[in-house]
């Protein structure tokens, strides 16, 4: 089973749990403040986009805290164990903006680094252990969109609406009738059109519209239309 969210933690298991993320309304990351300790991370701050903060641990030592741009996104992150495999020891990571945070532990040496998978890179909040320092801790990330689907798409005033298209002639034919009887003349034609629009939002979406009508002045009308999104 696939789930929409990816988490890896990190550390030991002493503490108590705690968790602030935005996995029920959508909000992001916008701010992170990290206190460093001669062996661990001694506590983590951080700030929501829906105005939500809250500090985990202790803040003692050393500090230093990274501002997220609008839309800026992780491309990686590595966390680190202190060691001796009870608390947090240092965090890393890079963003779509080419900036970079490194926040370690002050005396004990780094040991194996954990490479994690960050999704989509947009990254929802964290959770993890504490106490009077972070015993554990991970970033919760949105998976990556692979597709979207709209069905049962109603428009009940699409009939009101006046198309802002420019009128071409894509075939014409003059016919005269020199008898007295009445005759009945057909001419059919056929165009397909697809246009394509991008938006710029957080993840990329592609819109594309295909039509074809057949139209005919015996008053016969066929018509095709076909909608497609997809977020990459």
């Amino acid at each position: 089973m696939s789930y929409p969210t990816t988490l890896g933690l990190i550390g030991g298991g002493g503490g108590a749990s705690f968790s602030l993320t935005g996995e029920n309304n959508g909000a992001g990351l916008e701010k992170i403040g990290v206190w460093v300790g001669e062996w661990q991370v001694k506590a983590v701050k951080v700030w929501l986009s829906d105005g939500r903060s809250q500090t985990f641990g202790n803040p003692d030592g050393p500090y230093q805290e990274y501002m997220f741009k609008p839309g800026e996104c992780f491309t990686s992150l590595s966390l680190w164990g202190n060691g001796a495999g009870t608390r947090l020891g240092a965090i890393k990571f890079k963003t779509s903006e080419s900036r970079e945070f490194f926040a370690k532990m002050t005396s004990w040496g780094l040991k194996q680094e954990y490479p994690m998978d960050v999704g989509s890179g947009y990254c929802l909040g964290v959770v993890g252990r504490a106490g009077a320092d972070i015993d554990s801790m991970g970033f919760m990330f949105l998976n990556a969109v692979q597709s979207t689907v709209l069905t049962n798409v109603n428009y009940p005033t699409i009939n009101q609406l006046i198309p802002k298209v420019t009128v071409e002639e894509i075939k014409s034919l003059t016919y005269k009738n020199s008898s007295s009887i009445t005759q009945k003349q057909t001419i059919e034609t056929s165009k397909t059109i697809t246009t394509k629009s991008l938006w710029s939002v957080t993840l990329s979406l592609m819109a594309t519209f295909s039509m074809e009508w057949r139209h005919s002045h015996a008053k016969e009308m066929t018509g095709e239309q076909v909608f497609h999104y997809s977020f990459s």
